[in-house]
Order: structure tokens, then sequence, then C-alpha cells
């Protein structure tokens, strides 16, 4: 991401549709807790299984348990509306016929009160169980807080004056102002404000179809939409703003004309099938959800072994996307975005056609997802189904297995099955996927695609791209270059981080569970005797972690460092515990100071974190990121304490960056990148799970 860019064309209302479900009530705030506040019992379909999503029955449900509860004012708006998933103790005792307990979570933004709540209604009584009061923390953005961000920007002169002292007259009414609107970051200069903060930038390019021209450095202003007015406008000297050619839907930007085009592969069939919410491949099983944070959920994967449904993991979900900014420059060194938690995957997702975002053997499932409503008779349902945003295809992978003898083969091509979701965040669209094989291996995968950020300079040629051998080009701190790479005369790209959490609760063969770490080393042993030369051997050290703080753990490529999730009470038949490897295929540092740790952002500073299972603990950076206080707890460092994580219920954090410094390749469009980490069966197994796939031709 990054950011939400609108100008003309969109109205407020269809961005509000994205994003949130309006309320109209007719009574004044009330308490921030209570016992409970009880209303007519409404009346649906029974989901089949406790975490099949809500339905738009419930969703519509919800809307009217909130409206009528008399607890929100006129101006309250409810968003993030998604399953409260029931203990996981109770799933997993779940059967056919029992009695399935149904809660929402949201989150109430009450506008007139400028307070905003966290929400849990039992569906099932017309209950609202809890309301609390966030205080100074705030939900993610919503559609209302950018339509009355741009309204306060477009109203404000000092803004519209320092636009125009720039070259840039904005003409007619808010929607014709191309801006972008985000999070706040952490910022020390706001840590007073109390109000919900929108920070909003500029284009320089203000008549391009494309929105994501250079960004305009030296304006940016942060608005309170619960006030009404500019907190604070930056403003200083800078470059002049001048035309570079950015539009990607201009062919002529492009090159269309002279392209030389290769068809895309054709490929046919399916072998997967979809039963509700679960998904057969093969040996392979697993559940699937999606709700407007996360987006796409997999629940109960397992795996069928000789007869046996041996489970695997519980829950695999991406926990926060994270993108920060390496320029030190006055507008530049707030910038970061915190995707899933401020703007929501599953709501910001899209829908794929096959054939084109995804091959054309792909099937698509539409999730239900809530809508806006209000009490105005014209307005839609507040859930439908949103199109097709989840997809499954199988893919060609190479060779399974392959072995030749003489003239005699034992061979067998692999398939994969691909499932996952595509979201647009700003100026980056990500691909997001987890990958089964036939090996019993899975993965995830992260396709980034999309513009890289940038911002205009003075100079129009490189200032170290002359060095010769032996010499070592470097920028000065004032160099306009700083924390980037001329793509193109005039234009900037900027230095920056993707980040991925990835929660997932493995329960191998059960949920007592364990972590081993694996390093390689390089063991040199002399060989006696006459004519003494060292022989080079491998032995590998293995560490059982035994509490969460010992399992801050970093990828280290020098000892092919791994990690095993193991079950200390699950043997094979040589006597190893059964596990599932870890294996990191890349990685990167992190770019955040130490100082940063404790907060959201802090599970950027280790790729491995083991944390014991908490129900409701689904968050890397806690439920409610945006605007952090000082005293925020809600995030990794702290959860990773002198708990066990031996021979128990636990939770594997991983984190997967890439650090992106950009090429003249990468502007105006970047071509596609993929980042990725294996989770790969370390002696769950008997023997290869593929090997009677093999065949002799």
């Amino acid at each position: 991401m990054q950011g939400w860019w609108t100008r003309g064309g969109r109205s407020a209302a269809a961005a509000a549709r994205d994003l949130a479900v309006t309320l109209a009530a007719v009574c004044l705030l009330g308490a921030p807790s209570f016992a409970g506040t009880l209303l007519a019992t409404p009346a649906f379909a029974v989901p089949a299984h406790p975490l099949d999503p809500l339905s738009a029955e419930e969703i519509a449900a919800v809307k009217d348990i909130l409206v009528r509860s008399g607890r929100f004012s006129a101006q309250s708006e409810f968003a993030w509306i998604q399953l409260d998933e029931p203990p996981k103790a109770g799933v997993e005792g779940f059967r056919p016929g029992d009695d399935i307990p149904r809660k929402a979570d949201a989150a109430a933004i009450d506008y007139a009160a400028r307070k905003s709540f966290a929400v849990t209604v039992d569906i099932k009584t017309a209950r609202i169980v809890s309301l609390q009061a966030l205080d100074r923390s705030q939900p993610g953005l919503i559609g209302r807080d950018i339509e009355l961000a741009r309204d306060i920007a477009t109203r404000d002169q000092r803004i519209l004056q320092a636009l125009a002292r720039r070259g840039i007259p904005i003409r007619g009414p808010a929607q014709s102002l191309r801006a972008l609107y985000m999070g706040v970051g952490t910022d020390p200069a706001l840590q007073h404000e109390r109000g919900r903060l929108v920070r909003v930038l500029f284009g320089t390019d203000q008549d391009a179809d494309n929105d994501y021209g250079p960004i305009l450095d030296t304006v940016m202003a942060v608005v309170d939409v619960y006030s009404g007015r500019v907190v604070s406008l930056y403003e200083r000297p800078g470059v002049p703003v001048v035309k570079v050619p950015h539009d990607v839907f201009d062919p002529n930007v492009r090159n269309a004309a002279g392209a030389r085009l290769v068809p895309p592969v054709k490929v046919t069939g399916r072998s997967f099938a979809v039963d509700g919410n679960v998904v057969d491949w093969g040996p392979w099983r697993m559940r699937f959800g999606f709700n407007p944070r996360e987006g796409l959920v997999l629940y109960q994967i397992s795996f069928e072994d000789h007869g046996r449904r041996r489970p695997i993991v519980y829950r695999a979900s991406v926990s926060e996307v994270v993108s920060r900014y390496g320029d030190a420059g006055d507008a530049w060194r707030w910038m970061e975005f915190f995707d899933e938690s401020t703007f929501g995957l599953g709501t910001l997702s899209t829908a794929v056609v096959p054939g084109r975002e995804v091959p054309a053997n792909a099937v698509t499932l539409s999730p239900v997802t809530p809508s806006p409503v209000a009490a105005a008779p014209d307005r839609p349902s507040p859930g439908e189904p949103e199109g097709a945003r989840i997809y499954a295809y199988e893919r060609d992978a190479g060779n399974l297995l392959y072995y030749r003898q003489g003239t005699r083969t034992i061979q067998q091509r692999a398939t994969e099955l691909v499932i996952g979701f595509l979201v647009p965040l700003g100026n980056y669209t990500y691909r997001l996927s987890w990958v089964f094989k036939q090996d019993g291996s899975f993965a995830f995968e992260a396709e980034l695609a999309g513009e890289i950020l940038t911002r205009l300079i003075r100079g129009s040629a490189c200032s170290d791209c002359g060095t010769t051998a032996g010499e070592r080009g470097s920028h000065r701190d004032d160099d306009e270059e700083r924390s980037g790479t001329l793509v193109h005369p005039r234009v900037v790209g900027v230095d920056h981080q993707h980040w991925f959490n990835l929660r997932l609760d493995f329960d191998v063969d059960g949920p007592g569970n364990a972590v081993m770490e694996n390093n390689v080393r390089l063991v040199a042993q002399q060989r006696p005797g006459r004519g003494a030369s060292e022989v080079p051997s491998l032995a590998v050290a293995h560490t059982v972690l035994e509490r969460a703080e010992e399992a801050k753990r970093d990828a280290d490529e020098d000892a092919s460092r791994s990690w095993t999730i193991f079950n200390p009470s699950s043997l094979g038949p040589t006597g190893r515990p059964v596990g599932y490897a870890v294996i990191p295929l890349g990685n990167t540092r992190t770019i955040y100071p130490r100082s940063r740790e404790e907060g959201p952002a802090g599970f950027t500073f280790h790729h491995l974190w083991v944390t014991p299972y908490r129900d409701g603990e689904l968050f890397a950076d806690g439920r409610y990121p945006n605007q952090p206080t000082r005293n925020y707890a809600d995030t990794l460092y702290f959860r990773a304490n002198t708990d066990s994580i031996y021979d128990r219920d636990i939770v594997v954090w991983y984190s997967l960056g890439e650090t992106h410094v950009p090429r003249p390749e990468d502007y105006p469009l970047m071509p596609d990148m993929t980042v990725s980490v294996l989770f790969r069966p370390d002696g769950f197994f008997q023997s290869n799970p593929a090997l009677g796939s093999g065949a002799e031709p």
C-alpha cells in the first residue's frame, strides 16, 4: 500500500459502501460497558460448522441488533463486522447436530460522541454482550473517514494555497482533488492528539488517469475527522513540480505498440472438490473462511495418511501486512502502512476472472462480507456475496519424482493446489496464496505487483553511476538520490520494505507441540596418518526451545537454519517425533530502530516467534494498532514471555520480509515479484507420501 487514493469519479457514498455499515440510531451514547441488552431473537438458517463465516442474514441481524440497542448516535458507523470465532476447544469437539454458538465482533465509531468501541453481539440471543470503549486507540479507517478527510482538506484555504504555490491549483468540487489518505503512522508530534486522525498527501499530477504519479513531498496535512479540523500542515520548499511519464493507462507510456506478446499457457481441468466451506484435494483437506480484516483464513488443515486423517494446522492466516519506507527526509520519515489493520485485506480484496488475474482453470468463490446499510429503504442489504474474491486452481510444478537407471525411469509430474485472494492496496497489489503439494509440504506465497512510490528531484542523471572498477559509489546525506534510485530523469523510486506476518496454529498430530531449531555446521575432521588432510563433514545441531522468550529467532542462511514443530507424544517408526519444518526461502532484516520493538511493528524484529495458544489472540500487532498509545501492549513483544512452549498448544508467527531497492525496470510499472516460505514434513510420514504416484513409463 500505500494508502488510499481518491478523486473525481468515485463518490464518497461508494467509498463508504466498500468499507462500513452505516447506522441510523435515535438515541444518545450509552455507558461504555454493560451486562447485556436483550432484543427480539432473530431466525435464520443454521450454519453447518462453528467456523462458517457470517451469512448475509446474520450480518443483517447484527446491524439490526446494534441499531435497536439505543447505544449509539445517529452519526455512528459499525465496521469490521466478522465472526467472533468460538474457543478452539469447543470447535475441535464439535459434531454434526451440536449446538453452534454464533457471535459477531464489530468496531463502533460514533462521530457525534467522538468515541470508538469494540462490540460483541450474540446473534442467536440478539444480545450485545460486550461493549468496550477504546479510549485513544482507533479502529482502522473506513469510507466515512476518507469522505470527511477529503472535505476538511478541500475546505482549508491554507492547503489550497500551498498547492497553488506549487503549480497545483484545485478547481471544482472536493471529488476533483487527487490525494492519498492513510493512517498517521507513529508520529511523536501527534501523541497528544485524542481525535481520529488521517494523514493526507497530494499527487503532483492532478490530470492523469493514473493516480500514482510522484508524491508531492513538500505539502502534507493531518486532519481530525472527529473535530473536522486540520491538526497540522507541513510545508517546506522543494523541487519544482514537473510532468513525467508515469500514466500507465496511456499506451504510449507502456510502449504497447512495440510489445512482442507471448500468449499465456492454457491449463484446463481440476481434481479438487469444494463442498460448502471445505476443500478436498487428494489426501489434503481444509476449511476456509473470509473476513474483512484478514481476508482468507484456512482452518483444520489435515492430510489422509494410510486411511488416517492427521491434523497439521488448526488455523492459518496473514495477521498483518506492513510497508515501511527508508527515506529519512521530513516528508517520508513517518511513511509506514499497516495495510491489514488500517484498511482490511478482505475489505479491499477484488474479484478475479479466470484467464485474467488467475489461470483459466481456476475456480472462484464469492464470500459474504459486510456492506453498508442505513434506515433508508433504497440502501443495499448489509451483507451480500462480494464477487469472486477467493480463487483455487491447480498448476504444474515440474517433476514430483524422477529416477533414471540405464534406460529405465520412475517419474511423475507434480501438481500443486493454490488457494488465495487478490488485494489492491493503493499503488501495490498483493496476491496472497497458500500452496499445497503432493509430497505433504505446503507454502505461503506473496506476489507483489503495481507501482513503486516516487518523488521528484532536480537531477536528470544519477550521481553515483560513473564509478569505475575499484571505486565505490555512495550517496551523501544531502544527496537528492538518498534512499532511492533514479528510475527516470528527475524521478527517484524510494527504497522500502514489505513485511507479511503469518499466524499458524500448528496441531501436528494434535495440540501438544514443541519447537526445535536446526543449524547445520561445517566440521573439518583431520584424517590420521601420512598425508593427513582435512575432510569436509556436516553436523546438525538441534536445540529445543522451551519458553516463548527463547523462541524469538532469525533466519541464518550460513547455518541453513530451519525450525521443526514437532509432537513429543507422537513418534514415527524410528522413534523420531513427527513434525513439520519451517524453511525460510529468503528474508531480510528489519528497517525499524530498536525503539519500535515493543510496538505494532515489533514482529518485524524476528522472523520466527512462538507463543502459547490463547483464544482470540489473532494478530501480531494486536486488535487495534491504529494510533497506538505509548503503553500499547497487545503485541508479540509482550506475549513472548516466560511461558512454556513445550508440549502444549502453540502458535507460530512467521515474519516474511522483502527489501525493495527500485530499479529503472520497476518504473512506471514493475514486473511482479514473489516472496515465500515453505512448511515441509520432517518425520511426519514414514516415507515419501508421494511415492505411490511414481510410475515406470
